[in-house]
């Protein structure tokens, strides 16, 4: 069993919320490369409507200074406009690329930002000192309040008091008894609902209608414990609507049954897949089991009463306040019933992720090395057909003056172009989308493409385009004129 749950359901090792971050790992970059080929293949009117553009600048510029190498601009816009299937298919080629790396980058960008250790005004995590996933006494929660609000020095307090303590309590039920499936299942964080909005990374910037409509949901949770919040994709996934009552069943939680008021939806892109709960009703339906007799014979505890803490969370204004609460944590005066340790927000994701260590360096180091080969093969092959195609218009050009370098440049040239214009549209369709959609999975904050990307990304299409261009180019350069003629002729 893991978590209460048969271990059909999970990967031996695995908590919930570790289960649902390989599903969205693994399906995200299955979406990620056929999402980018339909983007390519979208962005390709408006490819060669730049393209067009830019090729009337260069034939004014041409016109008006009469120059050689503006004339040599000129007539790799033209070869590219004159081959539009090889220059749509190295379009789409290194589209594809830069974009699916700009987002994989985003990924890794945002898990290196999490795994780093602020200086100041930074959280910490506590959790079960043994036992994965972590599960302590709900007492465990207040006493660590009661050091922190009365016992630290008065400069080493949480600054906003209470509002910078919040407990996490992972809860998964399923609206089907019978036969529980992954569709019907709901998984949820038991909390305070109060403190969503302070202690959630990724919604402490709500701004505007978000807000105020998930302020109002957390009013409406301290009233009604009954209430929740859930995702919009987990809504559709359960065919469910805001206003509706949701009978389900405790799976790690066996024998208790939760009836949820869907109050509200999360933002879009936040927290994908969870839903939000009050604490008080998971200890509240608790506390009743004892006295349950229909469920309950022998009177005894849930078996998760005193486990059913996983997560604490603390917000303390420096590193000095850490370590002196680390300090009375591990004093076992404090908690020496279950033993507990408390790191750092940055080390405990790290330690969180470390199940996933293999993934991200298959990303790094197996992934991206292997589409940047597979992009340089496709766009050595499409310049490979396009230079055949094109040998007797290199030998009329070597006829009428143009050297070897010439051609060199002016095969390398177009490449280059075609590099240059497909990371820039797609590192702007990904930035762009990203800061719409606000993806955002499990407690990570949003996901978001760093500005540098849209300097990389041209860099990237322009190397890759330059790799895969330089044997074709080469060729093109030794197109012996007296050769092309003869076979013409």
């Amino acid at each position: 069993m893991m978590y209460g749950l048969p271990t059909e359901f999970f990967p031996t090792g695995y908590d919930p919320s570790l289960f649902l971050l390989s599903g969205y790992l693994l399906g995200l970059l299955a979406a990620l490369i056929i999402g980018a080929i339909l983007l390519g293949l979208l962005t390709l009117p408006a490819f060669f409507l730049v393209l067009f553009g830019i090729e009337q600048l260069a034939n004014v510029v041409a016109h008006l200074s009469g120059a050689f190498p503006a004339k040599l601009v000129v007539i790799m816009f033209r070869g590219l406009r004159r081959s539009p299937l090889r220059t749509s298919l190295t379009y789409v080629a290194l589209f594809v690329l830069t974009f699916v790396l700009c987002l994989i980058y985003a990924v890794l960008h945002m898990i290196n930002t999490a795994t780093t250790e602020k200086e100041a005004n930074f959280k910490a995590i506590v959790t079960h000192k043994t036992l994965i996933p972590s599960q302590m006494p709900p007492g465990y929660y207040e006493e660590f309040k009661r050091i922190c609000l009365e016992e630290l020095p008065p400069d080493m307090r949480p600054v906003n008091g209470d509002l910078d303590l919040m407990s996490w309590s992972f809860v998964l039920t399923t609206t089907d008894k019978i036969n529980p499936r992954r569709d019907t299942m709901i998984f949820l964080f038991a909390l305070e609902p109060n403190k969503v909005l302070t202690m959630m990374d990724g919604l402490e910037d709500l701004t505007g209608e978000e807000r105020r409509q998930l302020e109002a949901a957390a009013d409406e949770m301290m009233r009604n414990p009954q209430a929740i919040v859930m995702s919009k994709s987990r809504l559709k996934m359960l065919n469910l609507r805001v206003g509706q009552r949701v009978k389900s069943y405790g799976m790690n939680y066996p024998n208790l049954v939760f009836e949820f008021d869907i109050i509200g939806e999360l933002p879009e892109g936040r927290y994908e897949g969870v839903s939000f709960m009050n604490r008080s009703y998971l200890l509240q339906l608790l506390d009743s089991y004892r006295n349950d007799r229909s469920v309950n014979k022998t009177g005894e505890p849930h078996p998760m009463a005193e486990k059913c803490v996983n997560l604490i969370w603390v917000r303390l204004p420096n590193k000095a306040a850490f370590e002196r609460l680390s300090a009375m944590v591990n004093d076992p005066k404090y908690f020496g019933k279950v033993p507990i340790k408390m790191e750092t927000a940055s080390s405990g994701i790290g330690t969180w992720l470390a199940a996933f260590k293999d993934i991200f360096w298959g990303m790094k180091y197996i992934l991206v090395p292997s589409m940047i080969g597979i992009m340089s093969l496709v766009v050595a092959n499409a310049i490979s057909i396009s230079v055949r195609e094109r040998r007797t218009e290199m030998a009329v050009l070597k006829v009428l003056g143009f050297q070897p370098r010439h051609i060199l440049v002016l095969v390398l040239g177009e490449a280059l172009l075609v590099g240059f214009l497909a990371g820039i549209m797609s590192s702007s369709l990904a930035w762009g989308m990203l800061g719409s959609f606000k993806f955002q999975i499990i407690f990570f904050g949003s996901f978001i493409v760093p500005l540098q990307a849209l300097l990389y990304a041209p860099a990237l299409g322009m190397a890759v385009a330059c790799a895969g261009s330089l044997g074709p180019a080469w060729n093109a350069r030794s197109v012996k004129v007296a050769e092309v003629f003869a076979r013409i002729s």
